[in-house]
C-alpha cells in the first residue's frame, strides 16, 4: 500500500470519530504538557480552582450551543450576568436592611414635612417602596428570605431577558448579532447607573456567598498540613452545578425533540418550516434557554465573590463562550455542534489559562494565545466541511 493510500485511509477514520475528538486529542497534549513543565498544574487544588473559575462560562456556554447550532449568536451574556446579578444583590440588601432604611426613610419625611434643612433620604423611593413591601411579605431584616429573593430575582430577570431577545429575533425580525449587540450595551448601562458605576457588595453575613465558595468535603484530604484542624478539600458546588446542567444540556439536545428541531434550523431553516416545525417558537425557547443559564451562572458567580462590580463582571464573558463553543466544534453557520465538544472547549481555555499563569507568561500576551486558538479552530471546521 502507499503512502498515499495510506494517508487516504487514516483520512477517512479521522472523518468517521464524532466532532470533539480532535478537540480533546488537544486537551489531552495540552494537560501532558502543562503537567511536564509545572509541578503547580498537577496539584488537585489547582485543577478544582481552574474548574470552579470555568464553570460559570461552562454554563453559560451550554445555552450557547443550542443558540450557535440554531444559526444564531447572544453577545449580551456577559453584560446580563452584572445586570441581573447587580438586580439581585440590590433586591437581598433591601429585604436585609428594610428596617432601617423604613425607619430612616420615615423619619426624613417627618423632617421634609416640618421644612427641617438639609434633609436627607437613605435611599430611593423606589427602594423605599420595596422595603416596605417586604416588611408586608414578612422577609424585612431576614438574612434567609434576601438570599431567597435574590436568587429567584437573578434567574427571573436573566430569563426575562432572553426571552425579551428571543422577542426581538422571532417578531421583530432582527438579526440575532444586532439584537443581542443592543442587549450588550443596554444591560451593561443598567448596571452601571444602578450603581453609579460603583460594585453592589452583599449586605448578607454568609449564606450569600455559601453556594459560591463551598461544596462537597472530600474524605482523607487536607490542604492546610499546618492548621490546627483539617481542612478537606471542596468539590465546589459551581462545578457540580456545572457537571449537572452538561448532562442535562446533552440529554435535551441529543433525545428530545426539541434537540432535533434545534439542528434542523440551523441545518436549513426553510426545510425545518416545509416540515411542519414552528421555527419562531423553538428560536424563542432557545434564548430563553440561554437567558435562564446566564442567570444560574450570575447566582454562583455573584456568590463566589460576594459582590457584583457594576463595570467588571461578566466582562468579555460572550467571548469566552463563544470560543469555548468553537473550539469544541460547533460549527458557526450552524447546524453541527455537542455538548461533549464545548466542555471540551471549556476545559481547553481554562487549561491554556492556567498554564500561562504558571509559566508566568505576560497576561498582555495570553489574549493573543486566546485568539489564534478561536481562529485555528475557526479554520479547522472551515476545512472540515468544504471536505464534506
Amino acid at each position: 500500500m502507499s503512502l498515499r493510500d495510506r494517508i487516504s485511509g487514516l483520512h477517512r477514520k479521522w472523518a468517521t470519530l464524532p466532532p470533539w475528538a480532535g478537540s480533546l486529542a488537544a486537551l489531552v497534549i495540552l494537560a501532558t504538557v502543562t503537567a511536564i513543565l509545572s509541578d503547580t498544574f498537577r496539584t488537585p487544588e489547582n485543577i478544582f480552582n481552574v474548574l470552579r473559575q470555568w464553570s460559570f462560562v461552562g454554563i453559560i456556554a451550554l445555552g450557547m450551543t443550542f443558540v450557535i447550532i440554531l444559526g444564531g449568536i447572544d453577545l449580551s451574556v456577559g453584560s446580563l450576568i452584572a445586570f441581573s446579578g447587580g438586580l439581585g444583590v440590590l433586591a437581598m440588601n433591601t429585604v436585609i436592611n428594610a428596617p432601617e432604611l423604613i425607619a430612616a426613610y420615615d423619619q426624613a419625611l417627618n423632617a421634609a414635612a416640618a421644612k427641617a434643612p438639609m434633609v436627607q433620604f437613605p435611599c430611593s423611593g423606589f427602594r423605599y417602596g420595596l422595603a416596605k413591601l417586604f416588611s408586608t411579605m414578612g422577609l424585612a431584616g431576614s438574612e434567609a428570605g434576601g438570599v431567597a429573593v435574590a436568587f429567584v430575582l437573578i434567574v427571573l430577570a436573566a430569563t426575562l431577558a432572553g426571552w425579551l431577545t428571543g422577542l426581538l429575533v422571532t417578531k421583530g425580525k432582527l438579526a440575532p448579532f444586532i439584537a443581542t449587540l443592543g442587549g450588550l450595551a443596554a444591560y451593561r448601562s443598567l448596571s452601571l447607573a444602578m450603581a453609579d458605576g460603583g460594585e453592589y457588595r452583599s449586605g448578607s453575613a454568609s449564606m450569600f456567598k455559601a453556594i459560591g465558595t463551598g461544596g462537597i468535603p472530600i474524605p482523607g484530604t487536607n490542604v492546610a498540613p499546618m492548621a490546627p484542624q483539617p481542612v478537606p478539600l471542596l468539590i465546589p458546588w459551581p462545578v457540580l452545578v456545572f457537571v449537572l446542567l452538561a448532562i442535562l444540556a446533552h440529554v435535551l439536545l441529543t433525545r428530545t425533540r426539541y434537540g432535533r428541531y434545534v439542528v434542523s434550523i440551523g441545518c436549513n431553516e426553510r426545510a425545518a418550516v416545509y416540515s411542519g416545525v414552528n421555527v419562531s417558537r423553538i428560536k424563542l425557547l432557545t434564548y430563553v434557554l440561554i437567558g435562564l443559564l446566564t442567570g444560574i451562572a450570575a447566582i454562583l458567580l455573584s456568590s463566589r465573590m460576594n459582590s457584583v462590580s457594576s463595570s467588571g463582571t461578566g466582562l468579555y464573558y460572550e467571548l469566552d463562550v463563544i470560543a469555548a463553543v468553537v473550539i469544541g466544534g460547533t460549527r458557526m453557520s450552524g447546524g453541527k455542534g455537542t455538548i461533549i465538544g464545548t466542555v471540551v472547549g471549556v476545559l481547553i481555555l481554562g487549561g491554556v489559562g492556567n498554564m500561562l499563569n504558571l509559566l508566568q507568561v505576560s497576561t498582555y500576551l495570553q489574549g493573543l494565545v486566546k485568539g489564534l486558538i478561536i481562529v485555528g479552530a475557526v479554520l479547522l471546521q472551515r476545512s472540515s466541511t468544504e471536505e464534506e
